[in-house]
């Protein structure tokens, strides 16, 4: 496909990507009110987004449906590449809750919702009094039955870069007392790291193995960097 024949599918998916999200932000704010609508809402923007992807630059998912409606209490460390990886999941699955900077709470309407859906907001400031708080966050959504997902990289990667992961992600390993579930995705092959672009190709959510416990820090970390690098 030629560069111009994408520029051009990628303003057509900016704009209506933008008109949906004004007119979902518009429309459904009075139902805010309601954390069960909003997730609901949520999921189905997130759909649509999709589907916009789908049509108009040719861009397809592939991930196991199945696999995260048969999971509970777990945590998924992603491969973290574009904004794409923010919305694919809640398209897909009803029992997640992302990890997410409080920065996003500033950006109009989706700040709203980021909010209102109880996905887990940390200051990345605040050090140990934003890990315990986190960790009692996590806690208390496993209790609701809700697995996490958290970017272990702490930002966006390059496609095909090599990045080393946070170690902090060793204390929900070690301090939740349970695996983790790698997950390896390269969303930065079909959508800019820097938002506009949008590139035909093919999406592949692939869920490694858990890394079970027992392991220590540096074998932990090691495990997980080979797994998402």
């Amino acid at each position: 496909m030629g560069n111009k024949l994408i520029i051009l599918r990628s303003l057509i998916f900016n704009i209506l990507f933008f008109l949906l999200s004004l007119f979902i932000g518009i429309l459904f704010s009075p139902f805010l009110i309601s954390k069960k609508i909003t997730v609901i809402v949520a999921s189905y923007w997130a759909k649509i987004t999709l589907y916009f992807l789908k049509i108009i630059c040719k861009i397809e998912i592939k991930i196991d449906e199945k696999f995260l409606l048969n999971k509970k209490k777990s945590v998924l460390a992603i491969r973290h590449e574009s904004i794409l990886d923010t919305i694919l999941f809640i398209a897909y699955f009803p029992n997640v809750k992302y990890i997410v900077k409080k920065e996003l709470l500033y950006v109009p309407f989706y700040g709203l919702f980021v909010w209102r859906c109880g996905h887990i907001i940390i200051d990345r400031q605040g050090k140990s009094t934003t890990l315990n708080k986190m960790l009692n966050l996590v806690r208390s959504n496993f209790n609701l039955g809700m697995n996490v997902i958290i970017f272990p990289h702490g930002t966006r990667v390059k496609s095909g870069l090599k990045v080393d992961v946070k170690s902090g992600i060793y204390a929900f390993y070690k301090y939740l007392n349970i695996p983790i579930t790698p997950v390896h995705l390269s969303t930065g092959l079909v959508w800019d790291r820097k938002g506009f672009i949008k590139r035909p190709g093919i999406v592949e959510v692939k869920f490694d193995k858990n890394i079970n416990l027992g392991i220590n820090k540096e074998g932990f970390l090691r495990i997980l960097n080979l797994k998402l690098n």
